[in-house]
């Protein structure tokens, strides 16, 4: 005779079963609520850092173009003073 399953069987669990499940249930769900934060946090740091790269970008940028227009400024300041001296030496007439 086979014992199946039927409306007349019976479960025993013991007590020590259910505590140890529950502890393990527990440090699960534990771990996975850290795993959430801890991607929250990441997720902020990498935001933080976007937002400071677009500021030094920008900051960048604009010292590059005070930059370019220093160097323009100075390029025309040299081709002054260059065609003054080519006509100090008589090279170039006005």
């Amino acid at each position: 005779m086979t014992k199946g399953i039927s409306a007349d069987s019976q479960v025993h669990i013991s007590v020590i079963f259910l505590v140890k499940i529950l502890i393990g249930l527990s440090a699960l769900i534990a771990g996975y609520y850290n795993i959430q934060m801890k991607f929250q946090s990441i997720d902020r740091s990498v935001g933080d850092m976007h937002n400071e790269i677009i500021v030094l970008q920008e900051k960048m940028h604009e010292m590059e173009k005070a930059h370019v227009e220093e160097l323009e400024h100075h390029a025309i300041e040299l081709e002054i003073e260059n065609k003054s001296l080519m006509e100090k030496l008589g090279l170039k007439r006005r």
